[in-house]
């Protein structure tokens, strides 16, 4: 509110104030916007669950803070291979409709808030994924909580961010000029995208050799010979 030479609030949570109620709105909405632009490293996370021998995984919860599940991050441990999905319907239909005997892989999908897999796994295998949670706020004694409740919350995404995005929405709001605010928006966000979490180094033969599953992990140089 600073940058928009707006008067600044000494509280926001629970204010009467139609400015600030409109400016801590459109906050949680440019939060929940910038959640969902990429993977976030700080707003990611690890489950795992035991299977048991059925198709739907009874002990297994789907994460209340689930926002959507990180792609190729499924491995069935205990088998030491990766699994399949998260399937379309369509592929989910499909595969039910042809014998599984010789199915070695298996494939899931999220339906109805149940986690399914087939074909039926044995019971017992750990299976570990990582998905990104849609919790972007954290309370003054770093709980994570799905938005912002309090004047001392703190958030997994960055401030300045919050800040940029916050001034062209309340511009949009109000019926100004927005352009040039969202302009940098964009600029700042793709800059913060590329570098969240760091980068690998991409190779031009479109494949790198440090990646290596279903391959040894050997090192690099005389083996010591």
């Amino acid at each position: 509110m600073g940058r928009l030479s707006l008067t600044q609030p000494n509280m926001v949570v629970g204010s009467s104030d139609q400015q600030v109620i409109q400016m801590f709105e459109l906050l949680k909405e440019e939060a929940i916007n910038l959640s969902g632009r990429t993977n976030w490293e700080a707003m990611t996370a690890q489950a795992t669950f035991i299977t048991v021998a059925a198709e739907i995984q009874t002990n297994t919860p789907i994460p209340v803070d689930l926002d959507r599940f990180i792609p190729d991050t499924f491995f069935n441990r205990t088998q030491q291979r990766n699994m399949i999905g998260p399937i379309t319907p369509q592929e989910w239909q499909a595969i039910k409709s042809m014998p599984t005997l010789g199915f070695v892989y298996l494939s899931f999908r999220q339906r109805q808030g149940q986690f399914i897999i087939t074909p039926v796994p044995p019971a017992g295998d750990e299976i570990d994924y990582e998905y990104v949670s849609s919790y972007y706020a954290q309370s003054s004694a770093a709980v994570a909580k799905a938005e912002f409740t309090s004047d001392d919350d703190t958030s997994f995404l960055d401030e300045e961010m919050l800040k940029l995005g916050l001034r062209w929405r309340w511009k949009q709001a109000k019926g100004l000029e927005y352009g040039q605010d969202f302009d940098t928006y964009e600029r700042e966000l793709e800059a913060k995208a590329g570098n969240d979490g760091g980068a690998r180094a991409l190779s031009i033969s479109g494949y790198s050799e440090q990646y290596f599953p279903g391959r040894p992990n050997l090192p690099q140089g005389s083996f010591g010979l």
